[in-house]
């Protein structure tokens, strides 16, 4: 009697194409497909997604990330009703433990919205989120069109090749702390899954590098140096690694300059320069050194030879516009906060920098505009918006309107407040 082979016998390939059958039947005769793909290695997964993706764009279809961080998040079935172009759309949804217990329970309650909206979509689950699904949500569970494994262990030479790409992923875009903290985690377990070997060197140490810019933005500053040493050790071995050694003394650099560390940060700096001399970061994480050091001038110097290599960077020039400020340089400064307006409208900083001018100027109203569109971009966190209403509690308190001044100090209280020498 022949015996049915197990799953894991069956190639890659072809359990890709079993999810693809599957979801070209659901396009065909515009039914609902709720797939489940079980995975054990992120590296499995990516090629999967990958080989998933390619095949959606020949058919015409549109592929969507659902990620789940956190439980405010985790009503997915509620999110992909809501999505507005979901006729075309192949969902990808992943972390739903992150998101629990919401992510069961919504699935549990609204698993017929996916049916009735016709919700095409890969569930994405790790061997444990498998167990907990079926078991928290039985009843989206018996709902499932088809479970797919790819539990298999990846190859190594292929596992480096998708880590370099996904080490990179979306790693430059602004993105919420809870989103930060997941990629976080996903590198780190990119980092478990990998050999310690010459041939994954490369891989390790954009992993480290990236793990160190996350860790700065977290403002755990030990995490960010230890991964970022361990970068700096590896890219060394690999001996071609010398832009990454540049942006890995830059980052030290941000680092040790958040620190107070400043003659660390400034030699830190230079090495980066030395390494590439065409990178603008360097040279501008130099000049805000300089400033913090009283050293304008070379400060100065600095965001202008940032500002020669790129000057479609707006942050260079509101830089550089703050300077002139504290210099009392004022009509320099206005120039260059406009200038960094120009070429980023969305930017709140210059609109800030060019308040605070204004209201040494004493061009009140001009500066409450300025600082009101601040507030209304968005992009600051809590304690450089507590800083804007601040400065609007000293325009305020200038022109004698004590009512909209305490309306904003409660603002600043709100936010958290700020230390005595900032507090207008």
């Amino acid at each position: 009697m022949q015996t049915m082979k197990p799953e894991l016998d069956e190639p890659f390939a072809e359990r890709v194409d079993r999810l693809a059958r599957e979801l070209e039947l659901a396009i065909r005769w515009d039914r609902p497909s709720i797939l489940l793909a079980v995975y054990s290695s992120e590296f499995v997964r990516a090629d999967a997604e990958a080989a998933l993706e390619t095949w959606l764009r020949e058919q015409g279809q549109e592929m969507a990330r659902i990620q789940v961080t956190k439980p405010a998040d985790a009503d997915v079935p509620l999110r992909l009703r809501e999505w507005p172009d979901r006729d075309r759309t192949v969902f990808f949804v992943s972390g739903l433990r992150r998101g629990e217990p919401t992510s069961w329970n919504a699935l549990n309650v609204r698993r017929e919205y996916l049916v009735e909206d016709r919700i095409r979509a890969v569930f994405w689950l790790t061997e444990g989120e498998a167990t907990e699904l079926a078991r928290r949500a039985p009843d989206f569970w018996a709902f499932r069109h088809r479970t797919v494994e790819f539990v298999e262990p990846p190859e190594v030479g292929r596992a480096v090749r998708t880590a370099r790409e996904l080490t990179w992923m979306g790693f430059e875009e602004k993105i919420s702390p809870e989103e930060r903290r997941a990629r976080i985690a996903f590198r780190k377990q990119l980092l478990s899954e990998l050999p310690d070997s010459p041939e994954t060197a490369a891989a390790r140490a954009d992993l480290h590098y990236t793990l160190g810019g996350l860790f700065y933005f977290e403002r755990d500053y030990r995490a960010a140096l230890e991964h970022l040493q361990v970068a700096l050790e590896l890219a060394q071995q690999t001996g071609d690694a010398q832009l990454l050694q540049s942006w890995i003394h830059n980052s030290l650099g941000n680092v040790y300059a958040d620190l107070g560390r400043h003659e660390d940060a400034i030699a830190e700096y230079q090495k980066a320069i030395k390494l590439d001399p065409d990178d603008a970061y360097p040279h501008n994480g130099l000049g805000n050194v300089y400033r913090d050091l009283g050293r304008h001038e070379e400060a100065i110097a600095e965001f202008q030879q940032a500002i020669e290599l790129d000057p479609s960077l707006a942050y260079l020039h509101n830089n550089l516009g703050a300077v002139y400020r504290d210099l009392g340089r004022q009509e320099e400064a206005i120039s260059a906060f406009q200038r960094a307006i120009e070429l980023d409208p969305t930017y709140a900083y210059p609109h800030n920098g060019l308040g605070n001018v204004y209201r040494d100027l004493g061009r009140h109203e001009e500066a409450i505009t300025e600082y009101q569109k601040a507030i209304e971009l968005g992009g600051l966190n809590d304690h450089e918006l507590a800083v804007v209403h601040n400065n609007l509690v000293a325009v305020y308190r200038d022109l004698g309107r004590q009512e909209e001044a305490i309306a904003e100090y409660r603002r600043v209280i709100e936010l958290g407040g700020l230390n005595d020498h900032e507090l207008a």
